[in-house]
């Protein structure tokens, strides 16, 4: 899905509106792009009847489960509001909830990026220390989110900070000499 720009009027609304139609119809979620394509009164009733029938997805269709694993559906209520263009406080609720998920997650892989170009540039031990201190630093801030965030071992660092020809791109490199 396109990220919403600030400020874009009615004709960059309805060109995100195309787009996003565009991106689910290109991987094959016709109903989604069906609702992205329509005018907002059947915009709702369509993702009223997706939210009920499959469950709340993420932009790229991606089915959001509760707790135990079941997909969340509109309860008879929220379908009734949704109809009406209200957005239910659990769907909203539950979609604040996943994107600060996806946000932390964002957050802990560029800073585990980081370490790892980090270690590969050390030239000191101080900077060594420095680089340590801030991976345990990270450990304990991945012990907040656990079976979200993977914590770093220090074998995973080790091997970041080794610096050997990346296999794919030497393979693609060998594929395209032999090609004519």
């Amino acid at each position: 899905m396109v990220a919403a720009t600030p400020h874009c009027g009615v004709y960059g609304g309805l060109g995100k509106k195309a787009l996003n139609a565009m991106s689910a119809a290109e991987r094959d979620d016709y109903l989604r792009a069906l609702e992205c394509a329509s005018p907002s009164f059947l915009e709702s009733i369509l993702k009223t009847y997706r939210m009920a029938d499959r469950g709340a997805t993420t932009p790229a269709g991606k089915v959001l489960n509760d707790e135990q694993g079941e997909p969340i559906r509109l309860s008879g209520g929220e379908a009734a509001a949704q109809v009406m263009g209200f957005r239910p406080e659990r769907m909203a609720q539950i979609s604040g909830e996943h994107w600060t998920m996806e946000n932390v997650k964002k957050h802990f892989a560029e800073k585990r990026n980081d370490l790892y170009a980090r270690s590969r540039l050390v030239k000191t031990q101080e900077e060594k220390q420095g680089v340590i201190r801030d991976m345990q630093k990270f450990k304990m801030g991945a012990r907040k989110y656990p079976g979200v965030i993977p914590p770093i071992a220090a074998s995973s660092l080790r091997q970041a900070a080794s610096q050997r020809p990346e296999r794919p791109f030497m393979e693609f490199g060998k594929m395209m000499e032999a090609s004519p």
